[in-house]
This record gives C-alpha cells, structure tokens and sequence, in this order.
C-alpha cells in the first residue's frame, strides 16, 4: 500500500452497551426485512453514518439527544463495564482465547 492509499475497511473488535446491541440488531433486521444482504457490521455502520450526518446538519443534535449521550459519557460505571469487558476481549485474543 502505498502513502496515498486508505484501507477502505478496519476490523476492530469492539464492546456494545446491551442496548446498543439490541438496537444494532433491530436495524439488522430492518435492513433484511428491506431486501438487504446485512450483517451485524453493516448495521452498525449503518447507524453510525446517520449519526455523522446528523451531526453535519446546521442545527446539529437536538438537545435530548445531546443530553443523553452526555449522560452516557459521565456514566463511569457503565463506562467502566464497558472498558472491562474490552480489556478481557483483548486479552483473550492476545492469549489465543477468542470466543
């Protein structure tokens, strides 16, 4: 690859909020009830880019949302949870382990 070239994807192991899941795999579903060949990467793609355009409209996040996910980010304890359960994936793979 050369200095001018991008990967046009990245395969990272990341962990999910049990809500967040749920609602990845509700889009799952949605995007395979509309004819579409979808996995689980694509539809958290799929809600990761109506997220950045959102936010690349003028008026930005409403202010519920913006509320919620900076609730979201002051939440430690679920943060917390969520950075454990990356750390032990990681080691798992490291170790050879992976589920």
């Amino acid at each position: 690859m050369t200095g001018n070239e991008t990967k046009t994807t990245i395969k990272r192991t990341v962990v999910l909020h049990s809500i967040m899941d749920k609602c990845v795999r509700n889009t799952w579903a949605m995007l395979i009830e509309e004819g579409y060949d979808a996995t689980y990467s694509m539809a958290l793609n799929f809600m990761l880019l109506a997220t950045i355009m959102e936010l690349q409209k003028e008026e930005g996040w409403s202010e519920e949302t913006a509320d919620t996910v900076w609730n979201f980010a002051d939440d430690q304890k679920t943060i917390g949870k969520l950075n454990i359960q990356d750390y032990l994936a990681n080691l798992r793979k490291y170790w050879g382990k992976e589920d």
